[in-house]
């Protein structure tokens, strides 16, 4: 099948700044309404004090850095899966989160790429980690 067009070690990012109508789309487009996402005096009574971007729309950023990795390699790519997926701490309406995605590991045999993918927020502070696998299919 040829060589994977990557190099281990080689670090991609993308970055979004997640508003208020980011969480109201995302919300209607899956159906969670959970109060902690849209609703502000409920959250007053918590412990964050303030509504939360959903960890899966948070997550999402995960798809679009490895997007751009797969376009940028060259090949025809298949999200292969996710790993150890870890929510570490929130992120609020208007945070910068920077999704960087590192190729650990290459399996030319397989044609099979493992990734870190890691998010911070615009203080620097992990709120996200996970690896994540892609194949090549041709």
């Amino acid at each position: 099948m040829g060589k994977l067009n990557f190099e281990i070690g080689r670090s991609y990012t993308f970055s979004k700044t997640f508003s208020e109508s980011d969480v109201y789309l995302y919300a209607g487009i899956i159906g969670d309404f959970f109060p902690a996402h849209v609703n502000e005096i409920y959250c007053l009574s918590q412990p964050y004090k303030s509504r939360l971007v959903h960890g899966c729309l948070t997550f999402s950023l995960a798809s679009t850095v490895s997007g751009k990795v797969a376009v940028e390699s060259g090949h025809d790519m298949l999200a292969w899966g996710y790993d150890h997926i870890r929510f570490i701490k929130p992120v609020f309406f208007g945070d910068t989160i920077t999704a960087t995605y590192v190729i650990t590991h290459l399996d030319e045999a397989k044609m099979l790429t493992t990734a870190e993918c890691t998010m911070t927020n615009q203080h620097g502070e992990k709120v996200l980690s996970c690896i994540h696998y892609m194949k090549a299919i041709k």
